[in-house]
């Protein structure tokens, strides 16, 4: 009866397919979830230049250094919210006339491949920086 069964063996395919699925699976998984995570990280990017063109957009309105500092800020703290994975964010205003630099620096360590440490990942500080030019009609 075994001489039966083992001449049968190599001709039998079931389960090669689950055997190659169980060998690929945990590189599929890390590729998914590599795609998530920096997706993430991306999508944050992208808020956090858009969170500064936004406040140097508002400076525009300010007649004086503090009032577009408050500008900015005012920006900040209204956009804010909409980012739930940040953890925190500091903003800064610079000039030199005719122009104003605000930079926005936006701590993405609440992204949850920071903290399983699977991959490797971009540094969890964004730093971006939006230049606006102020003035009137030429």
């Amino acid at each position: 009866m075994a001489r039966h069964v083992v001449r049968f063996f190599p001709n039998d395919s079931r389960g090669a397919s689950l055997v190659e699925f169980a060998l690929i699976a945990p590189l599929l998984m890390m590729i998914l979830l590599g795609i998530l995570g920096y997706g993430q990280y991306f999508l944050l990017a992208h808020s956090a230049q858009q969170i500064a063109n936004d406040a140097a957009r508002a400076t525009v309105a300010g007649m004086s250094s503090a009032e577009r500092q408050s500008l900015a800020q005012a920006a900040l703290t209204r956009e804010l919210p909409n980012l739930p994975e940040v953890a925190s964010a500091t903003l800064s205003v610079s000039e030199s006339l005719p122009s104003v630099t605000v930079q926005v620096r936006v701590d993405a360590s609440r992204i949850g491949l920071y903290r399983l440490n699977l991959l490797p990942m971009p540094d969890p500080t964004i730093v971006r920086s939006a230049v606006i030019q102020q003035g009137g009609v030429l």
